[in-house]
């Protein structure tokens, strides 16, 4: 802000006291500009009420602050300034009443911005030809000078917009034939002229923000009570769970597969799929002579993998295929080996082998040993958005065994069924016993009969599976 200097024993000038006056809205001017801005309107008060009992409308005190010329005019001694400023406009509080109509009508209030000098008054000025007396009036007419240049609101009530160059404030709807009008008629007609005060901006205690609001990101390893912006939150949820499930193919006595597909959250960054095949059935056993025994061997578990995909680029979804568990040997005189397992795949890029049924053997001798049937194998191709943490092919079954068909006593059993990634093959079935059940993608173990026996059936190997975590 610029100031005025005098000095003792000067004579003081009429441009002192109004170039300090001057120089005083310039600065207040300024001050409005760095604090709210430059382009304006904006206001402060002006509050437009009714009781809701007449119809009248009253709009309280307030001010205006707008970009204008510093002194379109002389100011007094001083010449004309257009240098820019923001200057307040002052509105006395003012009352309408609206006239009943018939008609539904939207009334509109604004405010035309002036700056006049006003505060006529006789000023006294000194005689130069004679110090013992004044003139009065400049020119000792007794003419009267304006004494105050007032920047002034002045609000009006029209039917139609406000003109160019006039100030919007509210709006007013009055329905056809209303008596009274209420606060709900009444909206603002201006929706950035009323700032809120800078206390109210950003508080201490509960600050509520609009736009977009922007913080420094924290670094990932960040605790403390820092605030997280969108960026460190994505960063940081990229391990964080956002869902898991799993599924599983048809039984071995349904028999087929199952098609289903994957579909991605929206949140989702990783997602991490394990899939296995279906185990294979184990051998049955088959009505055994006096002199001969049946064994079956032990189905094979299905392969499995487990696989990382990042569904920004493979896509929303999958299509997912899972297999079913293989049937064991079912009843017959003569041989039944067990049936294969289903095979599992994801898209056409994943097929993983269901596991191979366990033989069934009808003989005789000192020994006999009844063949295991092998894992399921895997096979993968290349496919972009999707890693390989782990892929194998499935474990293969035990052999049955059996001793002592031509002594007086017998000992045999049938062969253990494969084990998948965390599910247990079928186990070992002794003489005379049906194989035993694989649990999910494992194979079922084959059966025993002694000399003599009737026919037993292979225990059934286990439908695939997948699981499927998501990660934000």
């Amino acid at each position: 802000m610029d100031r005025v200097i005098v000095y003792p024993g000067q004579v003081v000038a009429d441009t002192d006291t109004l170039i300090a006056q001057r120089n005083t809205e310039l600065a207040i001017g300024n001050t409005l500009s760095l604090t709210m801005g430059s382009t304006g309107p904006y206001a402060s008060g002006l509050a437009a009420t009714c009781t809701g009992q007449d119809m009248v409308v009253s709009v309280a005190a307030g001010q205006i602050v707008a970009a204008a010329q510093t002194d379109p005019t002389a100011y007094g001694t001083l010449g004309t300034s257009t240098a820019p400023v923001m200057r307040q406009y002052a509105a006395a509080a003012t009352s309408f009443t609206i006239a009943t109509s018939a008609s539904a009508r939207v009334l509109y209030i604004s405010a035309t911005l002036s700056l006049s000098d006003t505060g006529a008054a006789l000023l006294r000025y000194a005689d130069a030809t004679d110090a013992t007396r004044t003139l009065s009036g400049v020119s000792n007419d007794g003419a009267s000078q304006p004494t105050l240049r007032a920047a002034v609101a002045t609000l009006a009530i029209s039917a139609t917009a406000p003109a160019s160059g006039a100030v919007p404030l509210w709006c007013i709807t009055v329905p056809a034939g209303a008596t009274a009008i209420t606060q709900a008629m009444i909206s603002l007609n201006n929706q950035s002229l009323f700032y809120p005060p800078i206390p109210a901006l950003a508080p201490l205690a509960s600050p509520v923000f609009t736009g977009t609001p922007q913080a420094p990101t924290p670094p990932s390893t960040d605790s403390s009570t820092r605030l997280a912006t969108t960026a460190f939150v994505t960063g940081w949820s990229a391990g964080n769970l956002l869902s898991q499930y799993s599924d599983s193919g048809p039984a071995a006595t349904t028999g087929g597969s199952k098609s289903t597909s994957i579909t991605f959250d929206s949140r989702c960054k990783i997602a991490v799929i394990e899939l296995c095949a279906g185990g294979g059935g184990g051998g049955g056993a088959a009505t055994a002579g006096s002199t001969v025994a049946g064994i079956g061997g032990g189905g094979g578990a299905g392969a499995y993998a487990r696989i990382i995909v990042y569904p920004a680029t493979v896509g929303t979804s999958l299509p997912v295929v899972l297999g079913c568990g293989g049937r064991g040997g079912q009843a017959a005189s003569g041989a039944m080996s067990g049936n294969n397992g289903g095979n599992s795949s994801i898209g056409s890029f994943l097929t993983l082998g269901g596991g191979i049924g366990g033989i069934s053997i009808l003989a005789g001798g000192p020994a006999i040993i009844a063949g295991a049937g092998n894992g399921g194998s895997a096979q993968i191709v290349t496919q972009a958005g999707v890693g390989v943490t782990i892929i194998s092919d499935g474990e293969g079954g035990s052999s049955g065994h059996a001793t002592g068909m031509s002594s007086n006593y017998f000992f045999g059993f049938g062969g253990k069924g494969g084990s998948a990634l965390g599910f247990a093959g079928g186990w070992e079935s002794g003489s005379g016993l049906t194989g035993k059940g694989g649990s999910s993608g494992a194979g079922g173990s084959g059966a025993c009969v002694a000399p003599g026996q009737p026919y037993q059936n292979g225990g059934d190997g286990g439908p695939g599976w997948m699981i499927v975590t998501q990660y934000g």
